[in-house]
């Protein structure tokens, strides 16, 4: 056996080695345990959330970056409609990151609608994601992978989120400062009002994988003052006409008063959880018009939304106009503030 031969029978039996360990650790791996003690609070503890909830319950599944989980809450959306919906969505979600949240989300939910907000598909390019390729296909296999930083949660302090179907309240408050006619502005920093061919592709994979699994894709944009104007939906619409999906504008959308004095909680970017509460019932209304969602209130199998409801409203006076990281803030300075006093007392 020559010496190229041996070498590369070593590198196999390592790889085979190292898939076995990573198989098996993944096999271990109990990410609804984590979530529940805590100690999942980054970007994927949403679709753990969605893990956790019985199987086929939910009809409407939100994916998107930041600008769609401020501003869709599933459960003002169940208040006003019955619809039960969650959020599967991430900050900085790029596009490979949102094919696999739609994919496990489809395979334990089999949801009647993925709604996807569409901010993200201008933000990257091939250049951006062409690692996620490999690593996000990696990461859908192997749960090791995905959540191997955990061990860090054994040596920090857990987190404090509390998730209610994937959405986090947020009631602070930075009022917009810009033009009130947004829509018609050009964007700042340049901003593309085109759709990388990249993500264009990704899309329209998701929008073949949704046909394919009967599931109605519908494209949206959220009020956004810094994120959106007629440049980008228009382009967004024509995309959506040519890949044969609907596609809703709640910036121009009629009935929706959107405060920017108040609904906003970063000066026009993002909307609060007051603004949140505006959306709620424009969502539910698209939904029972463009598809086959269900009512389930009344439906005693779906009590515990109205349970879980209560919690939310609870912790909505809680939050008393904060945000968690408002809360995480105060936590680690009173921490700080500890450390001083002790620091004092070991001088004296």
């Amino acid at each position: 056996m020559s010496k190229k031969t041996k070498t590369i029978l070593k590198i196999a039996l390592f790889g085979v080695i190292l898939i076995s360990v990573i198989a098996g650790l993944s096999a271990a791996a109990d990410p609804i345990k984590w979530f529940d003690e805590g100690r999942i609070q980054n970007r994927n503890a949403r679709l753990v959330a969605m893990l956790k909830e019985p199987e086929d319950t939910i009809e409407v599944a939100n994916i998107g970056d930041s600008l769609s989980l401020t501003g869709f809450s599933p459960m003002e959306i169940w208040r006003v409609s019955g619809i039960t919906a969650v959020n599967v969505g991430a900050d900085g979600l790029r596009m490979m990151e949102a094919y696999y949240n739609m994919v496990d989300t489809v395979e334990s939910q089999h949801p009647k609608v993925m709604m996807l907000e569409s901010l993200m598909l201008f933000r990257y390019s091939f250049n951006n994601d062409a690692q996620e390729l490999i690593s996000e296909p990696l990461n859908h296999r192997f749960a090791f992978l995905k959540y191997h930083s955990l061990w860090k949660t054994y040596v920090e302090k857990l987190g404090n989120r509390i998730y209610h179907k994937g959405y986090l309240i947020n009631e602070n408050v930075a009022p917009y400062e810009g033009p009130a006619d947004y829509m018609s502005r050009e964007l700042e920093d340049g901003g593309r009002t085109t759709i990388p061919e990249f993500n264009r592709r990704l899309l329209e994979k998701m929008a073949k994988y949704c046909r394919d699994n009967d599931v109605e894709l519908i494209i949206y944009s959220m009020p956004s003052a810094k994120g959106y104007n007629y440049e980008r939906t228009n382009t967004l619409q024509a995309v959506a006409d040519e890949i044969g999906v609907k596609y809703l504008d709640l910036n121009t959308v009629e009935g929706l008063d959107i405060d920017w004095e108040n609904d906003t909680n970063d000066g026009g970017d993002h909307i609060n959880y007051y603004g949140a509460v505006k959306t709620a019932p424009v969502f539910a209304k698209y939904l029972k018009e463009n598809s086959d969602v269900t009512d389930r209130r009344g439906d005693p199998a779906y009590a515990y939304w109205y349970m879980e409801l209560a919690d939310y409203d609870q912790l909505v006076i809680a939050m008393d106009g904060k945000s968690f990281q408002d809360l995480a803030n105060e936590e680690k300075e009173a921490w700080r503030q500890e450390m001083l006093i002790k620091a004092g007392r070991k001088k004296q």
